[in-house]
């Protein structure tokens, strides 16, 4: 038992959603409040929001087409996390909105491409092995929460520029982590550009994909201006690392019984279910300036993400044929976390000085609408397979 325990294919996939979301849970609720502490302004703080997800919109599927047609998915994430890694460290030297520019499109583009190749690397080891996929990704979420709470604590200790030392060094762990993986999966197959063209013509899931870009973009002012919103409410960098904390334990929650709500509501209840609470979690924040309000109103986090992101990626899988299964997962990066994104926080950053925070939350609750509206209509999902059991 113990020596199964210590075998690579038991913890590498746990231990890699640590660290990668470890380094999520510094830049996430703090990166902007550095921007801002340094004298960004808010339309440059939309373009640098912006440049770091065109490049998560650009990279990831090359990466991802990459890997499935090399078949060396270790050695591009390996390359993605020690380019990552040094440009972290570079934002310890501080600098003007240009050498921020440069830095946050390196970073992002090489975090950005690591994440869809995990993704295919966690469903095929779940495939060999057996388990719940929520079950393995709430160990990112676990890094999240230790992330913040830890940086949140340092900057009120010290200094916020200590989070770049802090990101640099759990990028190391990660590599080290990335290592262990296989260089290729068996069963791969060499059908690539059969595999996506058929991608490329699924209406489902384009329908899913639009659906999904419309969220993205009405998550932009929340994730560009709340943490400032926060601060400026009166609140400390610990209590800004709580209030992304609490949603992220409610994401450990919905991802640990996601496979038993799933044989209950299906894929698509899930992804449904997902979008719609993003809209009420988006005009619940506009009711109240009560921190401790704001911060229980996070919790919805566990459904907007949790329940939410394991029925997409397993939906995206199943639409990807065998040869593009990398690919498919980074199309669906680059559409969310890419393009929808860009979109969000550069619309975002231009509006917020004419229309303030509170109203731009109103129109992002009613384009989250909009964008469950449009999935529920348009889209078809046929019964996945059920998960296997954990630990089997």
């Amino acid at each position: 038992m113990n020596r199964r325990f210590w075998a690579p294919a038991v913890w590498r996939i746990p231990a890699f959603y640590f660290f990668h979301f470890f380094g999520v849970g510094v830049t996430l609720p703090f990166l902007n409040v550095y921007y801002h502490s340094v004298g960004i302004t808010a339309a440059q703080l939309g373009y640098l929001n912006a440049a770091a997800r065109i490049s998560t919109s650009l990279v990831p599927p090359l990466a991802g087409a990459l890997a499935d047609r090399l078949r060396r998915c270790r050695e591009i994430m390996l390359v993605c996390v020690a380019v990552s890694s040094l440009a972290a460290l570079s934002f310890w030297w501080r600098g003007g909105f240009w050498f921020f520019l440069v830095l946050i499109i390196l970073y992002s583009a090489c975090r950005g491409a690591i994440g869809p190749i995990a993704e295919n690397v966690s469903l095929r080891q779940i495939e060999a092995s057996g388990g719940e996929y929520g079950r393995l990704r709430w160990w990112g979420s676990l890094g999240f929460i230790v992330a913040a709470l830890v940086v949140g604590r340092l900057i009120e200790v010290h200094s916020i520029s200590l989070m770049f030392p802090v990101l640099f060094v759990s990028g190391m762990f990660l590599m080290g982590v990335v290592g262990t993986f296989p260089g290729e999966w068996e069963g791969t197959q060499s059908d690539f550009r059969g595999n996506l063209e058929e991608l490329l013509k699924n209406k489902p899931l384009i329908n899913f994909f639009c659906a999904a870009v419309l969220a993205a973009v009405s998550s932009g002012p929340f994730g560009l201006y709340f943490s400032i919103y926060l601060g400026q409410l009166g609140s400390s960098a610990l209590i800004i690392g709580l209030a992304w904390t609490v949603g992220v334990v409610s994401e450990i929650f919905f991802l640990w019984f996601a496979g038993s709500i799933q044989n209950r509501i299906g894929l698509k209840g899930m992804i449904a279910t997902g979008i719609f609470a993003l809209a009420l979690r988006w005009e619940f924040t506009t009711w109240t300036t009560n921190i401790s309000a704001l911060i229980a109103i996070q919790a919805l986090h566990g459904l907007t993400f949790g329940i939410y992101h394991v029925g997409a990626i397993q939906f995206v899988d199943q639409m990807s044929g065998k040869a593009i299964k990398n690919t498919g997962q980074a199309l669906y990066n680059a559409a969310t976390f890419g393009l929808g994104s860009t979109v969000g926080v550069l619309l975002a950053g231009w509006l917020l000085p004419s229309l303030g925070f509170i109203v731009l939350m109103h129109l992002s609750a009613i384009l989250a609408l909009i964008a469950g509206v449009w999935f529920v209509v348009s889209t078809n999902i046929r019964p996945a397979k059920p998960p296997a059991p954990s630990g089997s």
